[in-house]
């Protein structure tokens, strides 16, 4: 009977197939033993190990001898068809999920992790069906009563996140029989109570719950003289207050699962796993870090995954991996490895801090009180890594770096040499085939040598053994000995393993060297199989079958699916660097031809995607870059969702076009990203990338480039990053003026219409409203003059704006009006729902309130449809001011508020935060509203934008005028000012008579 057929079962009593007949392991500590060593699976177990798990530390004289009598007759049990395999001084049983129930558990409660609500639940009680009864049921050993409850936690466990999801996907009627027996067969899990009251509660049954819950209280206190936990105290006071609403579905916990995959071959290392298991299991305070260090190939970046994967189970709350390029000429940035962490975390976009300290605090925080185990890959220095550290006791970190790290105080060393020679042959023998290792020793000792027992090394010549199985070994002896000579220049460390990559690289034929050369090339950590077809010239259903070929010859490593189900491979860096070497001595002019035409590909593909994604009504500025069409693409997929996947990319292949001097292809590029950015609140890459670009073009005299990417600045700048008093203004302006003269001198129609509605804008922001209204008159003029319909559309509605700050609201619907007809003739959506926003505003001062929110609800509607948060803020507040003085306002203003700092809109959020302390006011609040405003206030003062401090401050001065005269005053006072300088005469009028009924009231 194959060995294939076994089937090992742990879940309950110990059991044991053959194929369909079961094996009669008879003695209790027989079944210990093959217990012990089937929980250790894959792994060598020592008969010191062994021995303490059976005996406790009271093992007898005779306990080695006892063992291999116990593990004979297991062997005489399975009639010497069980995978058990004697080892240097211990023993070693395999079997993966298919044979082994309690993998199989754990693969299946892992994979649930990353499905949906109701997806998860499925794969959960298809884990939970494996459990029989206890664990080990039938076994007796010095370990089996710690391990049986270890086990049954993670059963639990198991059921608590299956009850999880049920809740989440709606199914509370049907789960709570389950959970009443549940909870009260677990009095003490208060998950499962919590998830038995919110289903009873769901099912509108709110008595019952809060009897439920009663019950514990009575059980905790009676029995253990103790209180119920924070989360269950605040789901009972939820079920009080009829938050959690019948039917109401929670939102899902995010848990972050950024391992790469395991090895599955894994092989050796078994006192490092030991160890690192060890300080896993540990935990803290404070939280361990282990640094795992050694040169190039040796395996670092495979122990820590293994090692991570294998402690997975105690870091319940997540596991997040970066890979920080530390040996490349440019290493990630922390703060970008931060916003990753955020995002997987659960943070939205626009609420990432730009700053690189709060980013690095937000991180904390949402790592505080959770079990995450965070695997930093490949670091360059302390100071790239220590941002990257989780700060709470719960958490773990794993570092690899090819560096020493001494400076990083506290942290666990490991140093990793290379293989020894026993690891290296068994790691060659299950690549390659043992048979073939075993058979020709000599020869196999040889290759080791010459790849310095490096594993990465072992690996890349194990599989080109594997691939032509006709080889004798003799001949890849000789094909590396002759590589050396072409190496020498290199250190004796990184010699081994360019000569194996050497080896595969002039196996695969040339249009496979040729393929690997040029992707080399492109600074993207990874890319798509559609770049490849761009640098040969093929369709891509052929150069897939090239990229499938160099990572059968591991010159090439696949790096999953993207968002949009296309495939995606990455180089090993080690071999990225000797694939660039041959490029500079095999490729024609280094490359550079090459790398023009896959940049050409990025664009060709991002300009189609941009083109249907609905934006600011700005003109459309093409460069002369050449374009590179790429043959045979599949389906075009959904923008969003290509933008996303090639998100990192794009960036790369921007900066990388600066880099090689394709100024005009990199403004191209950086062009087709705003649109993308804008609608997903993508800020940080944004400015980053236009920073970068428009650096570039002002180096190389590219009056159009650098046009465009100021263009982009100025939206940034104006609307999501605060500033310093006044100096938003000042820039604003500047920069707005800069624009005018750059479009004009490149002689860009359309943009200096673009230009003129950025002057009007700035100039309305400083209270300048005559310059303002002249500036949106020449860009209606001058967009008019060049058809360029969204300038249009864009000019009447500063115009507009610029009538309404002048109390003339017959001009501003008028523009208001015109600009909407233009948006609807556009199609452009957005701006649809932009200008509704305005008109929404006009209705509002007008006291049309019904027009107002009709104007605004079609707003939303759409705002919503694009999930285009930024602008959904605005259009919220200006719903809370259409239905004051109604109790509606205030959800519209919270919800605004909570939206504008989880996105981390300073502008929205001032707004808001005024709004608020308005309906505070009204409420009669004095105290309420004096907190909001003076927020609001603190935040205008940032902006630098006078007119809307000066409203800030006059609400503020209402808000403490009964209550502190004195302050109401200087606010009143500091309001006039502004608008002393700003020449609304109107306005200063009337804070004179507040100031002086303010007064008059003093002297009585």
């Amino acid at each position: 009977m194959p060995s294939e057929s076994v089937r090992f079962r742990i879940l309950g009593s110990l059991e044991v197939w053959l194929g369909d007949v079961p094996v009669a392991v008879a003695r209790p500590r027989h079944r210990a033993v093959l217990g012990y060593l089937l929980l250790n699976a894959n792994r060598v177990v020592t008969v010191e190990a062994l021995a303490e798990a059976m005996w406790g530390g009271a093992e007898p004289a005779t306990a080695r001898s006892q063992l291999q009598a116990d593990v004979s007759a297991i062997r005489r049990a399975g009639h010497g068809r069980l995978p058990l395999l004697s080892q240097s001084g211990g023993y070693l049983l395999r079997a993966g999920p298919d044979e082994l129930d309690h993998l199989r558990f754990g693969a299946l409660t892992a994979g649930a992790r990353d499905l949906a609500p109701a997806g998860r639940a499925i794969r959960l009680r298809e884990a939970l069906a494996l459990w029989r009864g206890p664990a080990l049921a039938n076994a007796s050993g010095a370990y089996v009563a710690g391990m049986r409850r270890r086990l049954d936690e993670e059963r639990l466990a198991a059921w608590e996140d299956l009850f999880d999801a049920e809740l989440q996907a709606g199914r509370h009627r049907e789960i709570v029989p389950e959970l009443a027996g549940m909870a009260r067969d677990e009095p003490t899990r208060e998950r499962l109570w919590i998830a038995f009251m919110l289903a009873l509660h769901r099912c509108g049954r709110q008595a019952d719950a809060l009897a439920a819950g009663r019950e514990l209280r009575r059980f905790l206190a009676d029995g253990h003289g103790l209180e119920p936990g924070q989360a269950f105290v605040a789901a009972e006071r939820a079920i009080l207050r009829a938050d959690a609403a019948p039917g109401e579905r929670d939102v899902p916990r995010v848990v972050p699962a950024l391992l790469p995959p395991d090895i599955a071959d894994f092989t050796g290392r078994a006192s490092e796993v030991a160890r690192l298991d060890e300080v896993l299991a540990r935990g803290g305070p404070p939280g361990p870090v282990v640094t795992i260090t050694g040169m190039g190939g040796v395996g670092k970046s495979t122990l820590a995954v293994h090692a991570a994967h294998r402690a997975a189970h105690a870091y319940p709350d997540g596991r997040l991996y970066a890979r920080l390029h530390g040996t490349e000429a440019h290493p990630a940035e922390p703060g970008d490895v931060l916003a990753r962490f955020l995002r997987a975390l659960g943070v939205d976009e626009r609420a990432i801090p730009i700053d690189l300290t709060e980013r690095a605090d937000a991180y904390r925080s949402r790592t505080a009180g959770r079990r995450v185990l965070v695997v930093l890959d490949d670091a360059a220095d302390e100071a790239q890594i220590r941002p990257l550290l989780p700060g709470d006791g719960a958490c773990a970190a794993l570092v690899t770096s090819r560096s020493g790290l001494d400076g990083l105080a506290g942290a666990e060393r490991l140093q990793l040499g290379v293989f020894s020679d026993e690891e290296a042959v068994t790691l060659l023998g299950r690549v390659a085939a043992a048979h073939r290792v075993s058979g020709e020793p000599t020869e196999s000792a040889a290759i080791l040598r010459l790849v310095g027992r490096l594993p990465l090394a072992v690996r890349i010549v194990g599989a080109r053994l594997r691939s032509r199985p006709a080889w004798p070994m003799s001949r890849l002896t000789r094909a590396l000995r002759d590589e050396q000579g072409r190496l020498d220049h290199l250190v004796a460390g990184d010699l081994a393993v360019r000569t194996s990559i050497a080896s595969s690289y002039h196996a695969i034929g040339e249009p496979g060297r040729s393929l690997a050369r040029r992707l080399s090339l492109f600074a993207m950590p990874d890319f798509p199989s559609w770049l490849a077809a761009a640098v040969t010239g093929t369709p891509v259903a052929e150069a897939e079958e090239l990229l499938e070929r160099l990572v059968d010859a591991h010159l090439l490593l696949d790096a999953g699916t993207d968002a949009t189900g296309g495939g995606r491979y990455h180089f090993h860096d080690l071999v990225l660097l000797y694939l660039r070497e041959r490029a500079r001595e095999e490729e024609s002019g280094g490359g550079t031809e090459v790398v023009r035409a896959g940049l050409g590909a990025y664009l060709w593909l991002a300009r189609r995607m941009s083109e249907r994604i609905p934006g600011p009504c700005y003109a459309a500025v093409r460069g002369t870059a050449p374009e590179t069409a790429v043959a045979d693409l599949p389906g075009p997929p959904e923008p969003l969702a290509w933008f996303a996947a090639e998100r990192v990319s794009l960036v790369a292949a921007v900066r990388q076009a600066c880099d090689t001097g394709a100024v005009e292809l990199a403004f191209d590029l950086a062009g087709c990203l705003e649109k993308y950015f804008d609608i997903r609140g993508v800020y940080i890459d944004w400015r980053s990338t236009n920073d970068y670009v428009l650096a570039a073009c002002r180096a190389a005299g590219h009056r159009l480039g650098e046009a465009v990417m100021l263009r982009g600045l100025i939206e940034l700048a104006t609307w999501h990053e605060a500033d310093h008093p006044g100096a938003a203004m000042e820039r604003m302006l500047r920069d707005a003026d800069r624009l005018f003269a750059l479009f004009t001198e490149a002689g860009h129609g359309p943009g200096t219409a673009d230009a003129a509605v950025d002057q009007a804008w700035a100039l309305a922001a400083a209270g300048d409203y005559q310059r303002a209204a002249e500036r949106a008159e020449t860009a209606i003029r001058l967009a008019g003059q060049h058809a360029h319909l969204g300038g249009q559309a864009r000019a009447h509605v500063a115009r507009a704006v610029v009538h309404g700050e002048s109390l003339e609201p017959a001009g501003a619907e008028h523009h208001l009006t015109v600009a909407l007809r233009l948006a609807r003739q556009l199609g452009n959506q957005r701006y649809v729902a932009t200008t509704l926003q305005f008109i929404g505003m006009l209705h509002t001062r007008a006291g049309r309130r019904a027009e107002a929110i009709t104007a605004l609800d079609e707003s939303l509607r759409i705002l919503r449809r694009y999930q285009d948060r930024y602008a959904e803020v605005l259009t919220l507040l200006t719903l809370a001011r259409a239905h004051l003085p109604d109790p509606a306002a205030r959800g519209f203003a919270s919800r605004a508020l909570t939206i504008a700092r989880e996105y981390n809109l300073p502008h929205h959020t001032a707004d808001a935060l005024g709004v608020l302390g308005t309906i505070e006011l009204a409420d009669g609040n004095h105290a309420g509203a004096v907190g909001h405003l003076a927020a609001s206030v603190r935040l205008w003062r940032e902006r630098g934008w006078p007119a809307f401090l000066a409203e800030a401050l006059r609400k503020l001065g209402d808000a403490h005028s009964q209550a502190d005269p004195d302050a109401a005053r200087r606010a009143f006072r500091e309001a006039r000012d502004i608008h002393e300088r700003l020449g609304h005469s109107t306005e200063v009028a009337e804070l004179d008579a507040l100031i002086s009924d303010l007064d008059r009231i003093a002297r009585r």
